[in-house]
């Protein structure tokens, strides 16, 4: 074990039990004989799980649903008690784990908010002063002031992440409720937490995105049927969880035979065949901006056959188009490009006019320019993110940054599976000896 003091959290053989009656009165027989005899069965939800969390780590929790995920994350926020072990806690927690959880569904959206911060022990004129902040994150206008049970599941994710970024905590728990948000809004939260990261905090991260887990998670913590099955770096993790999904799919079709390809291939076109985005205005869209200011980007969008779109197929050719609005003499050449990332923040590829011996022209206050950037679209299904840049002179300052000025999704209406984020086709030679 390491150093006491450098250890935030510190899972020492936890077990779940609970106990499961076949019918009421036999709940009522088990009170009555004090013990003596059991009316009921045992499920272990969990059972033998050690680890331990330093602090600054970034950790991700995975496991197929049912694996005890968000049982062991409400036993280590506090909200469930183990039936054994022990855990250990060293720092200020926020945790988010559920729609609702810690919100009066009758108080509005703002009385919500002072609430939690008295509940994290946070004065009222230090929440005063985060107030404002918190409702700018969330971003969900005058339901604000509305009672919480009115609240979408996604205006409740968005408010519930707000606050608990904003209790400056050194323990941040969050579990697979933010998925339900738009993914702008998904997008806007990754930065949040790499924010959190930058500034020292301990992130515990339950997610289906295995994209999500090797972004932001430098270890990872596989669970299975209720015990630990490896605790490791996040891509030998991961590995390891292909690999226990592969050992229980083969077992599955040696007893209900091989799944009909042709009839999933249908299935998974139809069900990535449709626009899912609904564009928000540009300037809610963005994560994070900054440059000098003497020009902006002022609209980002995404163009297939000549026609604005959120989803374009794999093969052909996408469009960015972007305009850049200039605000003062901008004297000297510069350079303009695009950068394409997953949700999740990796940098997938860049087009640059620096890159392809372009120079962007200098330009009089007043005038807008409209770039395309055209590339083919070699990226595997999924949703992936657009960020703009203006650099004056080339290689020099910045005079706008934009990150998640605009999203597109990624369809394959081919038979062919494209398995990873590239559509790399490569040739394969086989020599019979």
């Amino acid at each position: 074990m390491s150093n006491n003091n450098e250890i935030a959290i510190l899972v020492n053989n936890i077990g779940k039990c609970y106990r499961i009656y076949e019918h009421p009165s036999q709940r009522l027989k088990q009170a009555l004989l004090f013990g003596h005899r059991k009316y009921y069965k045992e499920f272990w939800a969990l059972r033998h799980v050690s680890f331990e969390v330093r602090k600054g780590e970034i950790v991700g929790i995975i496991g197929k649903n049912g694996s005890g995920k968000s049982t062991l994350l409400q036993i280590i926020a506090g909200t469930l008690m183990p039936t054994e072990g022990e855990i250990k806690i060293n720092g200020r927690i926020a945790a988010l784990l559920e729609l609702g959880s810690g919100f009066n569904p009758e108080f509005s959206g703002r009385e919500n908010v002072f609430l939690n911060g008295s509940i994290m022990g946070i004065s009222r004129e230090e929440m005063e002063n985060k107030y404002e902040s918190i409702v700018a994150f969330a971003d969900i206008g005058d339901f604000i002031d509305q009672p919480v049970k009115t609240y979408s599941s996604g205006m409740f994710a968005r408010l519930a992440f707000a606050v608990s970024i904003h209790m400056d905590p050194e323990i941040l728990i969050v579990d697979e409720v933010l998925s339900v948000g738009d993914h702008f809004f998904q997008a806007k939260c990754m930065s949040a937490i790499n924010q959190l990261c930058a500034r020292g905090c301990t992130i515990l991260l339950v997610s289906h995105s295995q994209a999500t887990i090797k972004a932001l998670c430098s270890k990872a913590v596989l669970l299975h049927n209720g015990k630990l099955e490896m605790v490791g770096t996040s891509d030998n993790v991961i590995d390891r969880y292909y690999a226990l999904n592969l050992e229980e799919r083969n077992k599955q079709e040696q007893t209900i035979g091989l799944i009909d390809s042709k009839n999933d291939i249908q299935k998974y076109t139809l069900l990535y065949n449709y626009k899912s985005i609904c564009m928000l205005p540009f300037e809610r869209r963005i994560t994070e901006r900054f440059g000098n200011g003497k020009a902006r980007y002022v609209e980002c969008a995404v163009f297939l056959d000549g026609k604005e779109t959120s989803c374009v197929e794999l093969g052909k050719y996408c469009v960015i188009r972007v305009w850049l609005y200039h605000f003062e003499n901008c004297e000297f050449p510069g350079e303009v490009g695009i950068v394409v990332r997953t949700l999740e923040g990796i940098d997938l590829f860049a087009i640059n006019s620096f890159f392809n011996n372009m120079v962007y022209p200098a330009k009089q206050a007043g005038t807008m320019s409209v770039i395309d950037f055209t590339f083919p679209v070699k990226l595997g299904p999924g949703k992936y993110s657009v960020s703009l840049g203006y650099r004056m002179p080339v290689q020099g300052e910045y005079v706008d940054k934009v990150f998640n000025a605009a999203i597109f999704e990624v369809i394959n209406t081919s038979s062919r599976v494209v398995p990873l984020i590239f559509d790399v086709q490569g040739d394969i030679s086989i020599k019979h000896c």
